[in-house]
């Protein structure tokens, strides 16, 4: 069963449920209410009706003696005077008939039906009244009985009163509850088919929302404009769906860069072990001839190291991605220095100057990280750099960062291979790259050893003009500048 039907369903059973349970207690308390005024007022006749007769029996006692007189005439004497006494009133008043201890009847002026019942005339006392409804002939009414002495004889005032109207009124009233309460529900019924489909609404727009991205379409976004629980729901729901993409987005892209890395390594690798397996087959076939071999060992050799290198770079790599860095404080220059000291035979190879410009400062890092990643930009700035030319190491502060720049003005790169040089193994000029045993994995390297330091890598650089490889770092160097150093 769907969500807004079974709304619409509760919220109608429960309606009905509470308007009819509301409207049978409403109007049985006002039928209760009316009965009992009308009991008390029938009581109320009643005890008017003994007085009466007691007092009038008082009176004529002291016109009659108690020889002369015929109680069954004085007794409708008395009446006759209740009577004159109670006709002289607007209102209705009940029907008495008076009856001696046997219960025979003395006198009677009762218009309603017969009744073998005669419950309320038994135990009676002095002082006491009894009373009961009966209903007689598909009639209500009700019968009050007491005992008087009249002329010190016993007698019984009973009294009776058709009350039938109390009860048709409430039947009147379930009647017109009943039709007012079909008229309510059938109303909040067709209210209620709509409120709920309403309500209900932002669920259905959520289903579709998860159906179409269970198919793929991670773009899909739920726009519900409310200011309830829905509209939170609908903004979690966006974040979900945009995290469900971006981690989508961010697979795809690991796969491809996965696949492109496995196609390049092999690439890498195939042309290498070619040469390797191509000239070592050559000297094992081949007989002796010294230049021969002096050239296919020397082409080994040289692959051989290029496939070294490359192993050690592959390791530098998984080395970055796996291990926890612990970084501790360390003094720039003490960094530039070693870089320098390892790369010293190839700066001397080609004359370059390698100058440092900038204050020494004191960075929180891992040493041998950033030594690695240092080395790698400034042997990149010298293949790319012409022989007797400057490569320029700068450190300097911009918006509170330390920046540590390696500068050379060599061939540049164009702006089309900027953003592909940070994946491994892609190069700008493969047949330069190959020619100074590179494989272009050191950008990738460096990389991911700022991302390990929380910092970020950027390059600028144009054709002809030369490159700039920044390195920048969070702390500012006044920050740092104030932390212990061993």
């Amino acid at each position: 069963m769907k969500l807004w039907l079974k709304i619409y369903l509760f919220s109608l059973l429960l309606l009905v449920f509470t308007l009819n349970i509301a409207g049978f207690i409403l109007i049985q308390k006002l039928h209760n209410d009316l009965l009992q005024k009308e009991a008390d007022k029938c009581l109320a006749e009643q005890k008017f009706a003994s007085s009466q007769l007691s007092v009038n029996s008082m009176y004529m006692q002291k016109i009659y003696s108690s020889n002369t007189y015929d109680i069954n005439i004085l007794i409708g004497t008395l009446m006759d005077e209740y009577n004159k006494a109670t006709n002289s009133g607007a209102e209705q008043h009940g029907d008495v008939e008076i009856l001696d201890s046997r219960n025979n009847i003395l006198f009677s002026d009762m218009k309603f039906p017969f009744s073998n019942e005669k419950d309320e005339l038994e135990d009676l006392l002095p002082g006491k009244t009894n009373y009961i409804i009966r209903t007689v002939d598909g009639k209500q009414y009700l019968y009050a009985s007491s005992l008087v002495n009249v002329y010190d004889y016993p007698i019984k005032v009973h009294y009776a009163k058709d009350i039938s109207n109390i009860y048709s009124e409430k039947i009147n009233q379930y009647a017109l509850f009943m039709k007012l309460d079909i008229l309510i529900c059938s109303i909040f019924a067709i209210f209620m088919f709509f409120i709920s489909k309403l309500i209900t609404k932002p669920i259905n727009t959520l289903i579709a929302s998860t159906q179409k991205i269970s198919l793929g379409q991670y773009s899909e976004r739920v726009k519900i404009k409310s200011r309830d629980e829905f509209s939170v729901l609908s903004n979690n729901f966006n974040l979900m769906a945009q995290t469900i993409e971006d981690k989508i987005n961010e697979l795809e892209t690991s796969n491809i860069e996965k696949e492109t890395f496995i196609n390049n390594l092999t690439h890498e690798l195939k042309t290498p072990l070619t040469s390797i397996i191509g000239y070592a087959n050559l000297i094992r076939t081949s007989k002796y001839n010294e230049e021969v071999f002096v050239e296919a060992s020397d082409y080994i050799y040289k692959e051989g190291k290029r496939l070294e290198k490359m192993a050690f770079k592959m390791m530098d790599l998984i080395y970055t991605k796996t291990q926890e860095i612990e970084l501790m404080p360390e003094k720039i220059s003490t960094i530039i220095n070693e870089v320098r000291r390892l790369l010293s035979s190839k700066l001397k190879d080609k004359n370059i100057d390698l100058i440092i410009e900038g204050e020494d400062c004191v960075l929180d890092i891992e040493k041998d990280l950033i030594t690695m990643a240092l080395s790698n930009l400034v042997e990149n700035a010298i293949k790319a750099s012409k022989n007797n030319s400057k490569i320029y190491i700068k450190i300097y502060t911009f918006q509170s960062k330390t920046h540590l720049s390696v500068v050379d003005s060599g061939l540049g790169i164009a702006k089309e291979h900027l953003d592909k040089l940070w994946q491994p193994f892609y190069v700008v000029d493969k047949a330069r790259s190959r020619k100074n045993n590179g494989a272009g994995i050191g950008l990738s390297i460096c990389k991911k050893i700022a991302e390990v330091h929380n910092a970020d890598i950027k390059i600028n650089s144009n054709l002809g003009i030369g490159t700039e490889v920044i390195l920048i770092f969070n702390s500012h160097i006044a920050e740092v500048n104030d932390k212990h150093v061993n």
